[in-house]
């Protein structure tokens, strides 16, 4: 696990880095917990009309990351 996490003494702010590996997995495993495809997704967030405050979200978080 490619994980690294770094605090700032001043605050409490927590860099994480994943793999890209790791990324596509964490976004296939919300998609899944959401009951969506990532083209589904992408056609909310074309037609701005989400089905879920989750689905809009998750666009915010991963919008036009996978190359699917």
């Amino acid at each position: 696990m490619t994980i690294q996490e770094q605090r700032h003494a001043d605050h409490d702010d927590v860099i994480t880095e994943v793999s890209q590996e790791e990324f596509r997995e964490a976004a296939y495993a919300a998609l899944d917990r959401l009951g969506l495809t990532y083209a589904e997704l992408r056609d909310m967030a074309r037609r701005r009309d989400f089905s879920s405050a989750q689905a809009q979200s998750l666009w915010v978080s991963i919008g036009g990351t996978l190359d699917l």
